[in-house]
């Protein structure tokens, strides 16, 4: 099972004209500028402490938005002047935007909390706009803005766009392992590119990176709404959104552009984010591993039943939810749920599909076997792709 975790109970949604009312909001203050409802895209930027990147952030988005786009800073938690070098940058551009310098009420803060804040006033105040992710460290690069367009004029509703590092900081990143890294690269691949074998996506065809990153991905317009925001977890808030975007049948594009150049920096400000993966791969000498890799027969299992749920009738929904071992209480709970929604619900709470947290010993032992996987996909996909039968279905 995924390791970022339901709150219990969502709190409501952010929206600038109500910040000072939200039960997880100590103080705020905001900025606005120019008129946001006529927008055709708007970037949402969190903020915290990030005074030393935040300045280069908005120069170079600068130089790739539109004249009319629109720009939300969501300075959250900070002890420095990120506030006030945002204030003093927007106000100097003839652009129309949000700035937010909140404190959240007690230890309600986190990362994904003020993504979602940022997100969530950006589509209240621009509804027609189509809504791209930033992070106050990360750096567009030429063609950003109109490789998103062209997308989402190709009818994509997420766009996962390519994420690098910025090359003079990586150039002073520690060096890791270099078979530990191989391995994971490795496993990355064969995981995703099996996936792609077993459950064909023709809007992504083989190779493509198969990964979401807060720094750098982009909503269609309308398409936030209909996926019902962003998730309300502790951690992995992107991925959660891309899951549940797939579950709702909307499409999704994986492309190298639009990217991004985002800081390597060891002391992020995301628990669970790129910096913690950077950090404990340089730092110990068994750390945990990505979250989204598991055992080969675990992951046929999962990509098998996740086609099945989609081709499936309710009835046939009913008899893969017994093969996952559901009990019969929340079966009968989800008989005439939509096929997405019942999907969602019995990845998170099939035992069968319970995700263990790898760590890098555990890695190198299941490599081989997510390497053998697919090269066995790779024998049976020219005679028998289409024929590839999801575990469980009828016949």
């Amino acid at each position: 099972m995924r390791e970022a975790a339901e709150r219990g109970g969502a709190p409501p949604r952010f929206h600038p004209d109500r910040l000072g009312d939200h039960p997880l909001v100590a103080q705020v203050s905001l900025l606005r500028g120019g008129d946001m409802l006529r927008a055709p895209m708007v970037v949402a930027i969190p903020a915290m402490n990030e005074e030393e990147r935040l300045g280069r952030t908005l120069e170079a988005l600068d130089g790739e938005l539109g004249s009319g786009d629109a720009v939300v800073v969501a300075v959250n938690n900070s002890r420095d002047r990120s506030a006030d070098l945002a204030r003093r940058y927007l106000a100097t551009r003839r652009r129309p935007f949000l700035l937010i310098d909140l404190s959240w009420r007690g230890a309600n803060g986190s990362a994904p909390l003020a993504r979602r804040l940022a997100l969530d006033c950006a589509a209240a105040l621009s509804p027609q706009a189509h809504l791209l992710s930033l992070d106050a460290d990360t750096l567009v690069r030429p063609l950003w803005r109109a490789s998103y367009a062209a997308f989402f004029a190709q009818g994509f509703d997420l766009v996962c766009g390519g994420i690098g590092f910025v090359p003079e900081e990586a150039a002073l990143l520690p060096e890791g392992d270099p078979e530990a890294e191989r391995i994971l690269r490795e496993s990355r691949a064969a995981s995703r590119e099996a996936e792609a074998l077993i459950d064909p996506d023709p809007d992504n065809p083989w190779p493509h990176h198969g990964n979401i990153g807060g720094a750098n991905f982009g909503l269609r317009a309308g398409a936030y709404e209909h996926a019902g925001g962003l998730p309300d977890v502790a951690s992995g808030e992107d991925r959660e959104l891309l899951r549940r975007v797939r579950a709702r049948g909307l499409r999704v594009r994986f492309a190298g552009d639009p990217l991004v150049w985002t800081s390597p920096r060891l002391d992020g400000r995301a628990r669970g984010g790129l910096s913690d993966e950077l950090a404990r791969s340089r730092r110990e000498s068994d750390p945990l591993v990505d979250e989204a890799l598991e055992p080969a027969e675990q992951l046929e299992l999962r990509v098998r039943m996740r086609r099945a749920f989609r081709e499936a009738d309710a009835a046939a929904r009913v008899l893969l939810l017994h093969e996952l071992e559901m009990p019969p209480g929340e079966i009968e709970a989800l008989r005439d749920a939509r096929s997405g929604d019942v999907w969602l619900r019995a990845e998170d709470a099939s035992p069968r599909l319970r995700r263990p947290r790898l760590r890098r010993s555990e890695l190198a032992r299941l490599h081989p076997g997510l390497v053998a996987l697919r090269d066995r996909l790779r024998r049976t996909a020219p005679e028998g792709r289409g024929e590839i039968r999801p575990v469980g279905v009828p016949t």
